[in-house]
């Protein structure tokens, strides 16, 4: 189960409608080159105080990034989204935009060259810094006396059982599931959020124990099992990715 982007931090608002997209046959590459163009567009925009890189493009999200590399804010809008929902969407995640500045000014000052020569980490460095031993530790804590009362509640409504349950931190998942060993891992991060969508993402990733893809099947027995998961989703995905 994939969060809405990697490795960045990412926080995604709800579904905004975007214009209609029309395929249109043409031999002509300046065409093409034109249509591209024009399908993307990125500004700076300043937002109380705050410098966002604003880039507009052929999507029907709003998704807000802390770049790892340098703390700069990035928000990718919808090519027709106004300009005021894009402000408000920065100013409502302003708690959010300065705890992840600050924990990758933290991972960044704290950092050692990977190879001679090098002084930036990658990504997956950076928020692996941010999840030291004592962290991870207390995490795995919390999530090991919550969710086997979830799985067992859960593990008899759907039918079948995971063979085990491991915790770990991840930077583009909130868990996944190998159906052919029945394996779950999930995201230490889940520790953080409220109980109903750590809940959701146990449910979604047993549910692949029916069914591997995302597909009708997965999205019928998540609409019987868990008539709100679309919502749960959203939340998570909208409110808690850190």
């Amino acid at each position: 189960m994939r969060t809405p982007h990697a490795p960045s931090p990412a926080v995604t608002t709800p579904k905004a409608s975007s214009p209609a997209t029309t395929t249109l046959a043409t031999s002509s590459a300046a065409a093409t080159s034109a249509a591209t163009t024009k399908a993307t567009s990125t500004t700076t925009i300043v937002v109380d105080g705050m410098t966002v890189l604003l880039t507009r493009k052929r999507i029907k999200n709003m998704y807000l990034r802390i770049r790892p590399v340098d703390g700069a804010i990035t928000v990718s809008a919808p090519l027709r989204m106004q300009r005021t929902a894009i402000e408000d969407f920065v100013r409502a995640h302003r708690a959010w935009i300065k705890r992840t500045q600050q924990n990758v000014g933290d991972a960044r000052r704290h950092q050692q060259p990977t190879q001679p020569g090098s002084a930036t980490l990658s990504a997956h460095e950076l928020f692996m810094l941010s999840w030291p031993p004592e962290r991870q530790k207390a995490a795995k804590q919390y999530l090991h006396a919550r969710v086997p009362q979830l799985a067992q509640k859960w593990t008899r409504i759907i039918g079948r059982a995971p063979t085990s349950i491991t915790y770990r931190a991840m930077t583009s998942r909130w868990g996944s599931c190998t159906p052919a060993t029945g394996r779950i891992r999930l995201n230490l991060e889940l520790a953080l959020v409220p109980e109903p969508l750590m809940e959701y993402v146990l449910v979604h990733e047993l549910v692949h124990l029916w069914e591997p893809g995302h597909g009708a099947g997965f999205q019928r027995r998540m609409d019987s099992l868990m008539p709100d998961w679309k919502q749960r989703r959203h939340d998570l995905n909208t409110l808690w990715r850190f």
